[in-house]
């Protein structure tokens, strides 16, 4: 029992945080189930006369939903599967094979921490419009793998970092290639710092909203952030249909962070301690 009252203070502490970052969920899930006369209201939290599930309906058919989701699962997949193809084998390389410039390279990706997209969108526009990739899933998965390789680089470096280089020395013995000492070795004892990679790049695909609206033109190839915007319009909005858009644009991230959540949390944990 002493242990369970010396915890009040901290639950007391932190229930207006949880109350302050549950609110507009609240706010959002409420006013999906408004008609648009309700959500003119003062009060936001009013609870709605009737339940309009029709909102979701006509959220999905108007807006054209399935194509959006279709695209956003594509565009995740590329970009996750990418991302884990490119900084795994670097992040070994910059941290167990020596060669000349190693460090530098290293501080190269660094560098490219510090530069936020805006600077540089661009030139990434004009590189993917002579490949002939502008407004197409390619061209917004390179241009998304780009942008993240710098730091999913320094995070799989830096777990690297942390092993032995006798298991390196060993595999080397044994007559492994690098690349068999990375994919039989490395991989199978990197699943945090994997895990901790594969989280962060989903959750930044999922929302991104610039780069699609820069690179993606054409109503067939935009993702869920994008198709939001089109409920929106200059003189007038359907905010029903916006709240219950946004509703079904994270309900998706959302469930799979509940299935997955203990292996998302020990794998963040899990790579920031090794890292």
């Amino acid at each position: 029992m002493s242990e369970r009252n010396r915890e009040w203070p901290t639950v007391l502490a932190l229930a207006p945080v949880l109350v302050l970052i549950l609110a507009p969920f609240v706010w959002l899930i409420v006013s999906s189930l408004k008609t648009e006369a309700e959500i003119g209201r003062a009060d936001p939290f009013e609870w709605p006369a009737d339940l309009m599930w029709r909102n979701y309906q006509d959220a999905w058919q108007i807006g054209g939903f399935g194509e959006l989701l279709g695209n956003s699962f594509i565009n995740l997949i590329g970009v996750v599967a990418l991302t884990l193809v490119t900084c795994a084998p670097a992040g070994y390389a910059l941290s167990k094979i020596r060669f000349p410039g190693r460090e530098w390279l290293f501080y190269a990706f660094i560098f490219g921490l510090t530069i936020p997209i805006q600077a540089i969108v661009i030139p990434l526009y004009q590189v993917l419009f002579a490949l002939g990739l502008v407004n197409s899933l390619t061209g917004i998965v390179l241009a998304q793998v780009s942008n993240g390789i710098p730091f999913g680089i320094f995070l799989m470096r830096s777990f690297f970092m942390s092993v032995p280089d006798e298991l390196v020395e060993a595999a080397k013995m044994d007559g492994a290639t690098h690349f068999q000492i990375l994919t039989k070795v490395f991989l199978p004892i990197s699943t945090p710092a994997i895990q901790a990679l594969v989280i962060i790049s989903a959750l930044s695909t999922w929302n991104d909203f610039f780069l699609p609206l820069i690179i993606l033109i054409s109503p067939e190839v935009q993702t869920l952030p994008l198709g939001l915007v089109r409920f929106a319009g200059t003189y007038a909005s359907e905010y029903r249909l916006v709240f219950s858009g946004t509703v079904i644009s994270f309900l998706p991230i959302i469930l799979i962070y509940i299935l997955t959540q203990r292996r998302f949390t020990e794998g963040l944990t899990q790579g920031a301690i090794k890292g």
